[in-house]
Protein backbone atom coordinates (compact mmCIF):
# COMPACT_ATOMS: atom_id res chain seq x y z
CA UNK A 1 0.00 0.00 0.00
CA UNK A 2 1.16 3.62 -0.67
CA UNK A 3 1.41 6.38 2.21
CA UNK A 4 1.97 9.54 1.85
CA UNK A 5 5.12 10.62 -0.05
CA UNK A 6 5.83 7.10 -1.39
CA UNK A 7 7.06 7.31 -5.15
CA UNK A 8 4.12 6.18 -6.93
CA UNK A 9 5.45 3.07 -9.23
CA UNK A 10 5.42 3.10 -13.36
CA UNK A 11 2.13 3.88 -14.33
CA UNK A 12 -0.04 4.88 -17.51
CA UNK A 13 -3.83 6.14 -15.69
CA UNK A 14 -6.52 7.56 -17.27
CA UNK A 15 -7.28 11.49 -15.30
CA UNK A 16 -9.75 14.03 -15.25
CA UNK A 17 -7.69 17.45 -16.12
CA UNK A 18 -10.80 19.68 -17.47
CA UNK A 19 -14.26 20.62 -17.15
CA UNK A 20 -14.49 21.26 -20.63
CA UNK A 21 -16.15 18.58 -22.96
CA UNK A 22 -13.62 18.49 -25.73
CA UNK A 23 -10.68 17.72 -23.44
CA UNK A 24 -11.95 16.43 -20.20
CA UNK A 25 -9.25 13.28 -19.78
CA UNK A 26 -5.62 12.72 -20.34
CA UNK A 27 -3.41 9.94 -19.94
CA UNK A 28 -1.04 10.45 -17.13
CA UNK A 29 2.76 8.56 -17.36
CA UNK A 30 5.13 8.36 -15.00
CA UNK A 31 7.61 10.11 -17.62
CA UNK A 32 4.76 12.82 -18.34
CA UNK A 33 4.87 14.24 -14.71
CA UNK A 34 8.33 12.94 -13.29
CA UNK A 35 9.68 14.80 -10.72
CA UNK A 36 6.35 16.51 -9.40
CA UNK A 37 4.00 15.99 -6.81
CA UNK A 38 0.67 13.73 -8.01
CA UNK A 39 -2.17 13.52 -6.30
CA UNK A 40 -4.01 9.98 -7.47
CA UNK A 41 -7.94 9.78 -6.32
CA UNK A 42 -8.97 6.23 -6.82
CA UNK A 43 -13.10 4.80 -6.73
CA UNK A 44 -14.52 2.03 -8.16
CA UNK A 45 -15.79 2.41 -11.40
CA UNK A 46 -19.55 0.88 -10.67
CA UNK A 47 -20.47 2.87 -7.66
CA UNK A 48 -18.83 6.02 -6.38
CA UNK A 49 -20.20 8.89 -4.52
CA UNK A 50 -18.34 11.62 -6.00
CA UNK A 51 -17.59 12.14 -10.24
CA UNK A 52 -13.97 13.00 -11.25
CA UNK A 53 -15.66 16.26 -12.49
CA UNK A 54 -16.75 17.27 -9.04
CA UNK A 55 -13.31 16.57 -7.74
CA UNK A 56 -11.98 19.17 -10.59
CA UNK A 57 -14.65 21.57 -9.82
CA UNK A 58 -13.68 21.67 -6.03
CA UNK A 59 -10.16 21.76 -7.38
CA UNK A 60 -11.25 25.79 -9.25
CA UNK A 61 -13.38 26.60 -6.47
CA UNK A 62 -10.55 26.18 -4.06
CA UNK A 63 -8.13 28.72 -6.44
CA UNK A 64 -6.28 25.37 -7.84
CA UNK A 65 -5.12 24.90 -11.53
Amino acid sequence: MLTVSDRLPEHSLTACVSLGATNASRTITHPSHEGTWRVVFVGPMDFTSISPTEIADETLAAGGV
